[in-house]
């Protein structure tokens, strides 16, 4: 098994680089691209296990930090830039996504892949969601524990009042101790931008088949996100189990093996991603 990592430059000043990595064993003309969650980067918790699994199953696994997640090229693990993560949007999220799909397919990887599929965790999965309006090859989508409605995930009242006024508001990161800043542009990025951003209407219009995966003791994303994702999608298939958030997994991980739940979302990922 073989893993190459690589970053996407840009010219454009307001793109920053992408660094990720492609896990594979033979030359396989399947790929699955992985989108991490809020506060999460490529390497989170069992992400590298993952790969591994999917892999031994047949597929090529790319994941990649998202350009703005906090993280460095030095850095890749750490939330060392925080200027840059409280300058992350949701539209920026969705051209990283882009930019990692034409790095795959029109650089060095060209034509080595007849099928692409995305597999997006919670943030990332409404992400994964939104990336599937501009590229038809993607024919296979998969969430875990995936966000439906970002408009949802905003704070209200008082609270976006004061985001308005001061510009920026914090998020605590329990595992790093930190105090993460979101600038109000996060908000008004969404808002100039909402129907582009709507996950509803990107599963509405998305002819490919969908898997939505969760956890019945998610107490981040609510289960209805799941049940309405599938209602959405012309092509749908659901997957409960009782499990948390994170699949039972966390960070860091220090075993060797997957959890029981994450090990079973996964070989279900893979059947669905293998069935006609």
């Amino acid at each position: 098994m073989f893993k190459n990592t690589f970053i996407i430059n840009s010219d454009n000043d307001n793109e920053l680089p992408i660094i990720g990595d492609i896990t594979y064993k033979n030359d396989s003309k399947n790929l699955v691209v992985f989108c991490h969650g809020f506060k999460g980067f490529k390497d989170w918790g069992c992400w590298n296990l993952v790969a591994d699994l999917f892999v031994e199953n047949g597929f090529n696994f790319l994941k990649f930090n998202f350009s703005h997640n906090g993280g460095t090229l030095d850095n890749p693990v750490d939330f060392s830039d925080l200027q840059s993560f409280s300058l992350n949007t949701y539209s920026k999220e969705v051209k990283d996504v882009h930019r990692v799909i034409d790095y795959v397919t029109l650089n060095k990887y060209n034509h080595k892949y007849e099928h692409i599929y995305i597999i997006g965790h919670s943030r990332g999965g409404g992400v994964a969601c939104l990336s599937t309006k501009d590229y038809p090859l993607i024919n296979k989508l998969v969430t875990w524990a995936g966000v439906s409605d970002f408009k949802q995930r905003f704070p209200l009242g008082e609270e976006l009042s004061k985001w308005k006024a001061n510009g920026i508001r914090y998020i605590s990161n329990s595992r790093t101790g930190q105090e993460l800043p979101i600038s109000i542009n996060f908000y008004k990025d969404f808002i100039d931008n909402e129907s582009k951003l709507s996950i509803k209407t990107a599963l509405l219009n998305y002819s490919g088949k969908f898997l939505a995966c969760y956890g019945s003791l998610d107490l981040v994303v609510p289960n209805q996100y799941a049940l309405d994702m599938a209602k959405w999608a012309s092509n749908s298939t659901l997957l409960k189990i009782r499990t948390n958030h994170t699949f039972g997994s966390k960070h860091p991980w220090i075993e060797t093996s997957l959890p029981d739940s994450l090990k079973e979302v996964c070989l279900k990922t893979i059947d669905f991603l293998k069935s006609d």
